[in-house]
């Protein structure tokens, strides 16, 4: 290959067959002399050819770069409910107010405290006696006793005068006081229907000095 050298007064060129080309411009004629300009012209006319190969190539190296994501975060745990846990909780939600356990011994008594139970939450209602109605004390004990087969007045006053009355009260007993009754629930607690605004409740024996009567 052969490198064909031309300068010129405006500046210089350097050409390569293989096609490629440098160009280096020298001081305008306007340059100031002494100001190192002129020189560049010098140096371009005066540097030895470069000689290049044809099939000349340039070779960059490069190293690839390995990359390391980030961890992906972990899951959170996932908790199964299982069908039996949604609907016991449900249940448990929608039992307003909870029902507490009984156990029954089977005699008429305990039956009717389990079927007291049923109606805990019903509404307290002057004269009430069904759970459509709502209930006041008599008429719970009534309604109650009434499914067992066991008719009693819708009275306090006139309850005193049924059965017969017994020292220490076993579950079912009529709990009386004047102008109230409760059913005796054992362990000293008892289900009523106390007065309006309260709702059939299970709680402890509040009366003093009542009269216990068993109505079978």
């Amino acid at each position: 290959m052969s490198v064909t050298r031309t300068a010129a007064r405006s500046g210089a060129v350097i050409a390569a067959s293989s096609g490629l080309l440098a160009t280096a411009f020298a001081p305008s004629a306007h340059a100031i002399a002494g100001d190192g300009s002129n020189r560049l012209a010098k140096d371009v006319a005066t540097a030895p050819a470069v000689q290049v190969a044809n099939d000349a190539r340039l070779n960059i190296e490069s190293k690839a770069v390995k990359v390391t994501p980030a961890p992906e975060p972990e899951p959170e745990p996932v908790v199964e409910t299982t069908t039996e846990q949604v609907t016991a909780t449900t249940a448990a939600a929608e039992a307003e107010p909870a029902t507490p356990d009984y156990a029954s011994d089977g005699s008429i008594g305990a039956q009717a405290v389990s079927i007291a139970m049923q109606y805990i939450g019903i509404a307290y209602a002057y004269g009430g006696s069904s759970p459509a109605t709502g209930f006041d004390c008599s008429g719970l004990v009534k309604y109650v006793y009434a499914q067992l087969g066991v008719e009693l007045p819708h009275s306090s006053s006139s309850m005193v005068a049924t059965g017969y009355q017994v020292s220490s009260p076993i579950p079912g007993d009529i709990v009386w006081t004047q102008g109230h009754v409760s059913l005796y629930a054992g362990g000293g607690m008892v289900v009523e229907a106390a007065n309006y605004g309260s709702p059939v409740r299970y709680t402890e024996q509040w009366q003093d000095y009542a009269v216990y009567i068993r109505p079978y």
